[in-house]
């Protein structure tokens, strides 16, 4: 409840700042949809409209305080021009400042995932694939999967499932630019977001 709070008093606060954005350059460069007076954005594989005075989900479905800031926190980050990646994929570790926040992100994803598909390999299979997921070709992991947070923010799940000799591990990656376009605690969100869609009807 307390962190809801918090959200919903960021939210407001973020949504008074983009009030005077040119949302025309922002959408071209962030890869958000015009469509007639809504700005539509990819967040997984959910479509959520914005009318410049909030956020909805199209389907439908409830969109939190934490999404909205997310989405808020996107458009406040826009870079001028297009960030482009190295094609570096990177943990959360080695990001800027984010040592003191690693281990409650490992906490509340990484081992979240090994704990509840270990053994499990064809059910995390099946949930990512319904969220979107594109399966990869890895040789080192039992299971790679790229998903798209936002348009700029892809996300990268690899995992490998228990042996005889060792427990599940799970990891999740970033661009190496993700960064300039999210700060760490919406990047945070969108993994912890991302874990529980996984494990809501694992």
């Amino acid at each position: 409840m307390e962190d809801s709070k918090i959200f919903d008093k960021k939210y407001n606060e973020y949504l008074s700042l983009i009030k005077g954005f040119d949302f025309l350059k922002k959408a071209e460069i962030l890869g958000i949809q015009k469509r007639n007076k809504l700005f539509i954005f990819e967040f997984f594989n959910r479509q959520i409209a914005f009318d410049l005075n909030d956020f909805t989900d199209i389907a439908g479905d409830k969109v939190t305080f934490a999404v909205k800031v997310v989405l808020c926190k996107y458009l406040l980050m826009c870079p001028e021009t297009i960030s482009k990646s190295a094609n570096r994929l990177v943990t959360f570790r080695e990001f800027a400042n984010a040592g003191p926040l690693f281990s409650s992100f490992t906490a509340n994803t990484n081992k979240i995932i090994e704990t509840t598909f270990s053994g499990q390999l064809e059910k995390l299979k099946t949930r990512c694939l319904k969220l979107g997921g594109t399966i990869m070709e890895n040789k080192s992991y039992d299971l790679s999967v790229r998903f798209r947070a936002l348009h700029r923010i892809p996300i990268i799940l690899n995992f490998n499932d228990k042996d005889e000799l060792m427990p599940a591990t799970a990891a999740f990656l970033y661009h190496d630019n993700a960064q300039n376009y999210l700060d760490l605690q919406c990047l945070t969100i969108t993994c912890t977001y991302l874990t529980g869609q996984l494990i809501q009807s694992k």
